[in-house]
């Protein structure tokens, strides 16, 4: 593993028990723990409100329990999508079952959605109506937007593994960061800040760099602690550290450095933009001082989840078990120390360092 850089300290939602909790009984009441696909075990061992704790640590405790079950859902999508039809290559039955979706999400809240067959579909439709309340039009666009492209990864992930395609680097850091989960995220740090970023410059190419630097880094960061899950025991091929073996005939030692270098230039851009051109568009654009302030939390939200998210990783039982046998997130917290520079020695709070 390298030494990953990791600029802002992870901090600890005080309201991860609560989390825990009910994400918990959400499952269940929902089914993801009578299928097969889950048990009890894998999902207290997966431990998601860890992860919303860790990737949100200012939401309030009902929000905290929102962003939970998204993550959830999401994390059982893409386990039943792997089971059901990644493991059979099974090009037609993804399609059709990633076709039906969008339907649960109507922009209005109140068109009709099919009956729920399976608890992908009875996720969705709960959380879409505990959500879109709290939101504008403006974000449940956007938000739909970035769900919908979220399920056509799993499509383009199906057929790479069916035709052995391994994207060039251009390629796979584009297509995954129009089809990874990243910017579906940070639609979700809108909600947990509750500062939506107005619809005046949501567009604008300094609100894109951010998303864009904001994706990378966390698709690259889990390329990282995924590639023995994902590639080696999953067969996957939508792996960066699998691209930069293929491309530049690394090795996977000297591929997971080039990937931690570009993650790290992607850190650097995304500090760079924040300081140097969010000033110039708030002024360009009369961005008012109420919503520049909440495009400020929305920036800390987003720094908030690169910093939870790498804490997370070390931890959690889907990324730190090598065999499926017991974790060894121990080893993992002891070699990936997060920010290591002058003055930083005190910077981390007492929770999970170990």
């Amino acid at each position: 593993m390298p030494e990953f850089y990791v600029p802002h300290p992870a901090r600890m939602n005080p309201h991860l028990e609560r989390a825990r909790a009910h994400s918990t009984q959400w499952a269940r009441e929902m089914g993801m723990l009578d299928t097969g696909v889950w048990t009890e075990e894998v999902l207290a061992g997966d431990d998601y409100g860890f992860m919303c704790a860790w990737t949100h640590p200012d939401a309030p405790a009902e929000i905290l329990d929102l962003i939970t079950d998204w993550y959830v859902w999401v994390f059982y999508f893409d386990d039943e999508f792997f089971a059901e039809f990644k493991q059979t290559k099974d090009v037609a039955g993804a399609k059709a079952y990633l076709d039906r979706l969008p339907a649960f999400m109507p922009l209005n809240g109140t068109d009709p959605w099919p009956e729920p067959r399976n608890p992908t579909e009875r996720g969705l439709v709960d959380l879409w109506q505990r959500t879109i309340p709290l939101m504008s039009q403006d974000w449940r666009r956007r938000f739909t937007t970035s769900t919908h492209n979220l399920l056509l990864e799993c499509m383009w992930e199906i057929k790479n593994i069916e035709s052995g395609t391994v994207a060039n680097p251009i390629e796979y850091i584009e297509m995954r960061r129009k089809v990874g989960g990243a910017p579906w995220s940070a639609n979700l740090v809108e909600v947990s800040e509750a500062a939506e970023v107005p619809a005046s410059i949501a567009g604008a190419r300094p609100m894109r760099v951010l998303s864009d630097t904001f994706s990378d880094a966390i698709h690259l960061r889990n390329d990282i602690f995924s590639y023995e899950r994902e590639v080696l025991r999953e067969g996957e091929n939508s792996n960066g550290v699998l691209v930069f073996e293929k491309f530049f005939g690394h090795d996977t030692q000297t591929a997971v450095e080039a990937v931690n270098a570009l993650l790290t230039s992607r850190l650097h851009q995304f500090e760079n933009t924040v300081f140097t051109e969010l000033p110039q568009l708030f002024a360009e654009n009369g961005v008012g001082p109420l919503e520049q302030a909440g495009v400020l939390r929305y920036v800390k939200g987003l720094q908030d989840w690169q910093s939870g998210g790498h804490e997370w990783h070390l931890h959690a039982g889907r990324y730190t078990k090598a065999d499926g046998g017991a974790g060894n997130s121990a080893f993992f917290r002891t070699i990936l120390r997060g920010p290591t520079g002058l003055g930083t020695s005190g910077a981390w709070p007492g929770v999970g360092r170990g």
